[in-house]
């Protein structure tokens, strides 16, 4: 397989302490409250998507643009101190990128935290490109993206075939936007997806050493 990409919360970095206390500053900004929060909050869905699971009684696609807008004022200047990066993996991307292979991010989260976060960890030395759903929300011709768009985008991009690709993602969302484009899924253990997610996934790994030998 020749290009692979690596969905960002849960496969490659725990971000979830991070994404939590943002999302509770967002929320008590906009005098929202959530009091399952805790329990049912799950990092990685598009944050309109998670809004929708969390606050049913009251979202409308306003919240969503302001829970947005909050959640990134918070998230973007705090720096990431609770976040971090899983064990291996970046040694497991870079043996790929030695082998041959061409390495990217896609992710659904917002393009201005996850390029602040790659260069905090040194990802974007390694990555050839990061690929985000709202890095063309400024062109009505493309707008926000869902996984599935999005790696359709990437592949255009860089004339990849589906074929030559894999995704590496830990819930539903990474797997099922795989399969829409044709492309091979690698599913993490150690994510944020539950067992009923990974069953999704054409193969599971339960270390980062595994990856290379994920493919055959």
């Amino acid at each position: 397989m020749k290009y692979w990409f690596f969905d960002l919360d849960g496969t490659l970095a725990d971000t979830d302490g991070d994404i939590r206390a943002s999302w509770k500053a967002a929320m008590a900004d906009l005098g929202v409250e959530c009091p399952t929060f805790d329990e049912d909050f799950v990092a990685g869905p598009p944050l309109e998507e998670m809004a929708r699971r969390l606050l049913p009684d009251v979202y409308t696609d306003e919240l969503g643009v302001r829970l947005r807008e909050r959640f990134g004022h918070h998230y973007d200047n705090d720096g990431f101190p609770n976040t971090f990066e899983y064990p291996g993996i970046l040694d497991a991307v870079r043996a790929l990128k030695a082998s041959g292979a061409r390495v990217f991010i896609a992710t659904n989260k917002r393009y201005a935290g996850a390029s602040a976060m790659a260069v905090k960890f040194g990802w974007n030395e390694v990555f050839e490109k990061l690929y985000a759903g709202d890095m063309h929300d400024g062109d009505p011709a493309i707008g926000r993206m869902n996984k599935t768009r999005l790696l359709a985008f990437a592949m255009n991009e860089i004339g990849a075939k589906a074929g030559e690709c894999v995704m590496v993602g830990d819930t539903i969302n990474d797997f099922s936007a795989a399969k829409a484009n044709g492309i091979y899924s690698v599913g993490v253990k150690w994510g944020y997806g539950g067992e009923g997610d990974l069953t999704i996934a054409d193969r599971v790994i339960s270390s980062a050493v595994e990856l290379a030998g994920s493919v055959s």
